[in-house]
């Protein structure tokens, strides 16, 4: 995988050519990323291994007699690719007409053929989520309060899929106009009514937080923007309440225009090639050309997403050159494995991401990764069985076998078109993630010293795809626990809520590395709460008295040491890299580590 350690917004091209990107979708599939985007005439598609330099291929459909394709989306699952867009007949006027439609295909870069139309009304800017084993659909309609006297315009509503061809036809709403910054026309109709536009759903999940950004206003005006909504995460994702960040009628945008950048809005949220960082893609122009609403100017943007308690920000839009995406420790992609191929070792904690297919045979597949092999005698593996539909956990210990864990898998599964298995270990901890069902956690305590990741083929070819993986480590609730296996640490006491402390937390990083991410999230134990941080011969007061839940970010990379507190950046210019901090009056609920690879 080739590696920029900066870029610059928008994002380029391989053939130095600048290309437009409106209402970019960006989808991970097999260790690259394809965009898909608005155009009109077919729905555009690039392709990009690092997020940050792209080939445009081309369009993935155009339907004869078509146009205007607006805001696709598109999801893998099983060997076939549905696309989600809307469009007009050619010979259409009024952009009312757009309805969302349903096209599939076996390849992500060309032949979708349209399959279905799911209304006949105004119906744009779909986004998937699949949750607890069941695809939701996040689209924007006029109809939800288009009469409303006083509020009038487009809204964001979800309803669950069925099948990827069949809504339940139970939608809820999600995020309404309130603020009058989202007006996209006064006096729209010449009756009185102000039309507001919210559109451009876009899912973030962490922890028990459910965020929707989106977009408001209008893509030509002043302040057309990327807002957030927040929901708490429940069983039932029609039963999650979201409001506005931070409240219904205050206007506090994600991103909106500056000096250089403007028209930035709809967006989605992709994982950089470390499978943890989280990035925000958009569409924006360049400020200092003139706006001619008659030619597409909006073009691919992306910036960091950073998390701050229940909000979300963003240092961007950022014209200026940046840290690109990082990429992971291990990227392979188009191996063969027949037997047993070992791909990283020395590792107590790490994400990592397969995308794998086996041959067809009359006697079926069988395979498994090794999420931790010891030795010959010593390992932990996750089968999966074709015939039996069957993903096993084994232990091996200390050459005696055991099946740990065993789950059927319920949905269609075809071995012979690649599949997505993620798997996070934190020390004795497993997350484990195939396609889109329900995450597995277990528990591993027999085998939990160091140990190498990899494959096992039992009498199957077997294609990695890709894989991918970084040392990384993100602790909440329970598993903070771990903390004391990253940091030499003064006494702390884990509690429901998080770890706290009789007097102050002192952390000292035992193993630092030469790049590295640290990030907290803080609640308010004491009213005189600050963070101070020492190298041995400096020490910095960070912050103090602070009232809310807040997230500290401490990066060391590409030279430089950055601390971001509660949304504002802190630079360290003296190159001194400070490994040990100091919290008194707060309550550390929680912490991720991400190790850079230079």
């Amino acid at each position: 995988m080739k590696e920029k350690r900066v870029f610059q917004n928008p994002v380029s091209f391989v053939d130095g050519k600048r290309y437009t990107n409106p209402d970019p979708f960006v989808l991970r599939w097999c260790g690259k990323y394809y965009c898909y985007a608005t155009d009109e005439l077919g729905v555009k598609v690039s392709i990009s291994e690092n997020l940050v330099e792209w080939e445009y291929l081309g369009y993935a459909i155009k339907e004869e007699g078509y146009r205007n394709y607006w805001a696709p989306s598109v999801i893998y699952m099983n060997g076939v690719f549905y696309m989600y867009y809307s469009n007009i007949p050619a010979d259409e006027t009024d952009c009312h007409k757009e309805c969302l439609k349903l096209a599939v295909s076996d390849n992500p870069i060309k032949d979708f053929k349209w399959k279905k139309t799911f209304f006949d009304k105004f119906s744009i800017d779909s986004h998937s989520v699949f949750w607890n084993d069941k695809q939701y659909m996040f689209y924007s309609v006029n109809d939800w309060v288009g009469t409303d006297e006083k509020i009038a315009g487009t809204c964001i509503i979800v309803d669950e899929m069925k099948t990827p061809y069949e809504f339940a036809g139970n939608p809820k709403a999600v995020v309404l106009p309130s603020i009058e910054k989202e007006i996209y026309e006064t006096n729209r109709f010449g009756d009185g009514r102000d039309w507001y536009t919210i559109e451009g759903a876009a899912p973030v999940i962490r922890g028990d937080r459910f965020w929707v950004l989106y977009s408001a206003n209008a893509y030509v005006n002043v302040d057309y923007y990327i807002g957030t909504a927040l929901a708490k995460s429940r069983q039932e994702l029609l039963e999650m309440e979201w409001k506005k960040c931070p409240n219904d009628y205050t206007w506090a945008p994600l991103l909106k225009k500056n000096e250089w950048i403007e028209g930035t809005g709809h967006n989605t949220v992709t994982k950089a090639p470390n499978l943890v960082e989280d990035w925000i893609v958009y569409h924006a122009r360049n400020a200092k050309e003139e706006l001619n609403p008659e030619i597409e100017q909006r073009e691919m943007y992306l910036d960091y997403l950073y998390f701050n308690g229940d909000n979300l920000f963003s240092l961007g839009p950022l014209s200026q050159e940046q840290e690109a995406p990082a990429l992971p420790k291990v990227s392979i992609q188009e191996l063969t494995v027949t037997t047993r191929n070992l791909l990283a070792k020395d590792l107590l904690y790490y994400q990592m991401e397969f995308w794998i297919s086996a041959d067809k045979k009359h006697t079926g597949s069988r395979y498994s990764i090794l999420l931790n092999y010891v030795d010959e005698r010593n390992y932990l593996e996750l089968q999966i069985h074709s015939g039996k539909k069957e993903i096993s956990m084994i232990r091996h210990s200390e050459n005696i076998t055991s099946v740990v864990m065993k789950k059927h898998m319920e949905h269609e599964y075809n071995s012979e078109v690649p599949h997505r298995i993620e798997v996070k270990r934190i020390f004795e901890q497993y997350e484990i993630v195939v396609d889109y069902m329900k995450p597995i956690y277990f528990e591993e305590s027999v085998i939990s010293q160091k140990g190498q990741v990899g494959i096992i083929s039992y009498f199957t070819e077997v294609i990695v795809h890709s894989f991918a993986l970084t040392e990384a480590a993100i602790l909440e609730k329970k598993n903070l626990i771990y903390l004391g296996k990253l940091y030499n640490t003064s006494k702390m006491k884990l509690e429901k809520n998080g770890i706290t402390a009789q007097e102050s937390i002192i952390l000292e990083l035992k193993e630092g590395g030469k790049e590295y991410l640290e990030w907290f999230e803080f609640t308010i134990s004491g009213q005189n709460n600050e963070i101070e941080i020492f190298n041995g011969v400096h020490k910095e007061k960070l912050c103090e008295r602070k009232e809310h839940t807040f997230s500290m970010y401490h990066i060391v990379r590409n030279g430089r040491e950055i601390f971001i507190i509660d949304g504002e950046e802190r630079n360290i210019t003296s190159n001194q890299v400070f490994l040990k901090m100091r919290f008194y009056g707060l309550t550390i609920n929680g912490y991720q580590y991400i190790k850079y690879e230079s």
